[in-house]
């Protein structure tokens, strides 16, 4: 099982908002890009699209 620290999640919205790809946040956080792409389906707001880091 792979789980994420407060802090990736944290380096997740900031290099998304700096429009970093999946891949590149993936490798940069040390995680497989399937685990950050999860973790972006479950933590969307769905009106906005927008990646919130403390809905996890």
């Amino acid at each position: 099982m792979s789980h994420l620290t407060s802090d990736q999640r944290y380096t997740i919205s900031v290099l998304l908002e700096r429009n970093f790809s999946k891949s590149e946040i993936a490798l940069f956080i040390k995680k497989d890009k399937s685990v950050l792409t999860r973790e972006l389906k479950r933590n969307c707001d769905l009106r906005s699209g927008k990646y919130d880091s403390d809905l996890a």
